[in-house]
């Protein structure tokens, strides 16, 4: 069996008190991030690098990465039973690779090194120190305020001295901390192997709801700092709570009905989801503290064996319930099963007693929480400037792009949301129809795409949701503020959920409409497009004049054409001659339509390749 690098040595005394909890705790709380940066990473880039069509094989890779804490028993042999220095190291490396590597198949690679070096390093942490899994409720409020600071990209994906100088601090601290762990030979705190499994359901259920900062925007319709504010505060109401939940089983069977209840009520809009997020919130940190500190006390613990086997289950559990919710874009009984499994775990945890000094901690893990999260909401607060309407620069003409932005990532897979900025803003449009746009899916970056866009353009926003859980679809922005928004999802899809926007603004000649759009995918699925175009006709019917861009995946003559054409719908590109490819597999699947009363005066299809597909530009005359 290997020796710990934490038991007391037979000819010292232990303490009766020792910093190590702090730092090993602090350690905790850095593995966390660090984990969950390279968690984003590795999902979001796999997806596109491999393909998302490609379910099987996707499944296949990261079941495989998600498993890895299996490998910690040989790991640990192999370095001597240095696993927790090795595995610190390892992590330190891959997540300094992440942020100046580009190449995506490199990327993957020192995501998934992280990844595993990230469960490897909480093994030995936690194994000897029970209260050291306060860190982890540590980790996820400092994870929450570096996105927040950053409006909500994390900080691999964030290029510039700025972002270089955090992470350093980030791996400067963690070795610090690893290195003050590994040198005392304080008491111990031995825990068991069963919360382990929870470890997976936590995090799985922190990227979809707890927190997920694109889907309390969203849902909430509050501004990004305000949003950010509600789920950490409802993390510290939730540390406030947890002396008291802990006490006895009614405290568990209370938490339990209202994180389910906030589930579900998380589904909907303004205050509704407001209460629901925060009661899911609160539940969450009850829950998640309880298998983090891994319940009733032990004389010894258990295996690293036992450990990295229940803690590759719960990454498993977490990695096949994500799965489906992603493959069916956006399921709420996926997030309930999520928090069933956390309530579970935490029964078979549920502590007669804290581990000695646990509450006394729970103020200082508050302040750890709050002072980061205060930090960022100031700095949001601070750098957030109010958008002022700017008049179109040609009077009685409008230039109008549409385009797919897949989630931020280029032709050649690496994702760049400045480079999307840069190529819309080389454009100097007045209106922008997007497609493709995602607001804190853990598959495309976990970013809220549109939020960062609109303050980046200094553009009003408007959103059309496609998937369940409003967290995918399409946007519009523009240099006005919008007088309505209407949106529909189709009730006929093939490959992902589909739908679309619609937004009223004012111009110098009276009100116009612009919609954004995307139709199914496979080439097959012409029965499939020609029902959505009928929807989308529909819904379309009374608003007049009309601009409609967007990526209808049908070739120029194909039965999809045919229809539009039929409607009364002009193809504005191909009306100025901008009739060039727009995708990678050069078809040209992207247009323009407008109604009658607007007259196409220029247009292109400049080759930028800040996505899959080109956008197209057409300049219009207001009728």
């Amino acid at each position: 069996m290997l020796r710990s690098p934490f038991r007391p040595s037979a000819s010292r005394p232990p303490r009766l008190a020792s910093d190590v909890t702090w730092w090993a705790g602090l350690a905790v709380a850095l593995g966390v991030v660090l984990c969950l940066q390279a968690t984003r990473v590795f999902v979001s880039d796999l997806v596109f690098v491999v393909d998302q069509s490609r379910r099987l094989a996707l499944l296949s890779l990261i079941a495989t990465v998600f498993a890895s804490p299996l490998l910690a028993p040989l790991v640990g042999r192999l370095s001597g039973g240095q696993l927790l220095p090795v595995a610190t190291l390892l992590l330190v490396v891959a997540r300094a690779g992440l942020q100046f590597v580009d190449w995506p198949l490199a990327r993957l690679l020192l995501a998934a090194v992280g990844f595993a070096a990230a469960n490897w390093m909480l093994i030995p942490l936690l194994r000897w120190r029970a209260r050291a899994g306060l860190g982890l409720l540590t980790g996820a409020g400092l994870d929450l305020a570096l996105r927040t600071a950053r409006t909500t990209i994390d900080l691999p994906w964030n290029p510039g001295v700025g972002s270089h100088l955090a992470t350093a601090g980030l791996l400067a601290l963690l070795l610090l901390t690893v290195a003050l762990v590994v040198a005392d030979r304080g008491p111990v705190e031995p825990r068991g192997a069963l919360g382990f499994l929870a470890f997976g359901p936590v995090l799985g259920l922190f990227h979809l709801l707890t927190g997920n900062l694109g889907f309390a925007v969203v849902h909430t319709g509050w501004p990004l700092a305000a949003a950010s504010a509600l789920l950490g505060l409802a993390l510290l109401v939730g540390l406030a709570t947890l002396p008291f939940a802990g006490r006895h089983w009614l405290g568990w069977v209370l938490t339990t009905l209202l994180g389910a209840g906030g589930c579900l009520l998380a589904w909907g809009d303004g205050w509704r989801a407001v209460i629901g997020i925060a009661a899911a919130t609160l539940a969450w940190t009850v829950l998640t503290t309880v298998v983090a500190l891994g319940g009733r006390s032990r004389r010894l613990p258990a295996s690293v064996l036992r450990i990295a086997t229940a803690l590759a289950i719960g990454n498993l559990l977490q990695v096949a319930l994500l799965f489906r919710y992603f493959t069916v874009t956006g399921d709420h009984s996926i997030v309930l099963a999520l928090f069933g499994l956390v309530a579970l775990f935490a029964a078979l945890e549920w502590p007669r007693a804290w581990p000695a000094g646990t509450v006394a901690l729970l103020p200082h893990i508050a302040l750890l929480v709050a002072g980061p999260l205060a930090g960022a909401l100031a700095w949001q607060l601070f750098t957030t400037r109010e958008q002022e309407v700017v008049p179109s620069a040609g009077g009685n003409e409008l230039v109008v792009v549409t385009y797919n932005i897949q989630s931020g990532y280029d032709r050649q897979h690496r994702w760049d949301l400045e480079a999307t900025a840069r190529a819309i803003e080389r454009l100097q449009p007045d209106i922008v129809l997007l497609q493709e746009v995602s607001r804190g899916w853990l598959v495309t970056s976990s970013a809220d795409q549109l939020t960062w866009l609109s303050r980046r353009l200094g553009m009003q926003g408007a959103w059309g949701p496609a998937s369940h859980d409003r967290l995918w679809g399409n946007a519009v922005l523009t240099r006005s503020q919008p007088l309505e928004v209407r949106t529909t999802r189709f009730r006929t899809t093939q490959n992902l959920e589909r739908g679309t926007v619609a937004v009223q603004l004012a111009t110098p000649t009276g009100p116009l409409w612009v919609a954004s759009t995307h139709l199914d995918d496979p080439r097959q699925a012409v029965t499939v497009r020609l029902a959505q175009i009928e929807e989308l006709l529909a819904f379309l019917q009374p608003m007049r004049p009309l601009v409609l861009g967007g990526d209808f995946n049908a070739d120029p003559g194909s039965p999809e054409l045919t229809r539009l054409g039929e409607s009364g719908l002009i193809d504005a590109a191909a009306a100025v001659g901008a009739t060039d490819p727009t995708s990678a597999d050069d078809r040209r699947i992207d247009y323009l339509f407008v109604t009658g009363e607007l007259q196409p005066l220029a247009g292109s299809v400049p080759p930028i390749s800040a996505s899959d597909h080109r956008p197209v530009v057409v300049r219009l005359a207001l009728p």
